[in-house]
């Protein structure tokens, strides 16, 4: 009996382990299927998104020499959130790209999270507190606090912003600066 009981205990922490990892639905905005919630990147490979996803992925070369001094960082205090739209066209462009360069660079899958938001998403519970004011937006996090955000595009490059942050080097972005 008692075996049966830990069977039992052990498939609903399974199951709840499993639910946690899909907390996203598929709403729809202006006919087509958009991704909202906390998305594994496998979300992002399967159709609709698929056709931009792995174009974008395939299609950037990040930078060799880049990625080569991004892969000497320690990156065990590294986190970094990431806020999409799967219908905006800076999300499309710039988040298959990030996740190349994470790839490549050594960031582990775990050490990223991917938010999906509703087209109007200022109301939205995924962003309460984050000020996000566009997308994407990639949160730099480095010993669990804040150390800088790409907001909506790179200054230079997914690589080269995450290797100047991770270096510690003054990193503003344009949405950032007071003018």
């Amino acid at each position: 009996m008692r075996a049966l009981q830990l069977s039992f205990i052990f498939v609903l922490l399974l199951a709840g382990c499993h639910a946690a990892k899909q907390s996203y639905h598929t709403e729809t905005y202006k006919g087509r299927p958009i991704l909202v919630g906390q998305i594994p990147v496998e979300a992002l490979r399967k159709p609709p998104y698929k056709t931009w996803f792995e174009e974008n992925y395939n299609e950037y070369q990040p930078e060799a020499a880049t990625l080569d001094s991004l892969k000497t960082f320690d990156k065990s205090n590294l986190r970094i959130d990431v806020y999409m739209g799967t219908w905006c066209p800076d999300s499309r462009e710039h988040v298959p790209h990030f996740v190349r360069v994470a790839h490549e660079a050594g960031i582990a899958r775990k050490q990223f999270r991917i938010f999906a938001l509703p087209r109007h998403y200022g109301d939205s519970p995924l962003v309460k507190g984050k000020n996000i004011i566009r997308v994407p937006t990639f949160i730099v996090y480095l010993n669990g606090k804040e150390a800088a955000r790409i907001i909506e595009y790179p200054m230079q490059s997914i690589e080269r912003d995450l290797l100047r942050i991770l270096r510690g080097e003054h990193y503003v972005h344009d949405y950032q600066k007071q003018p």
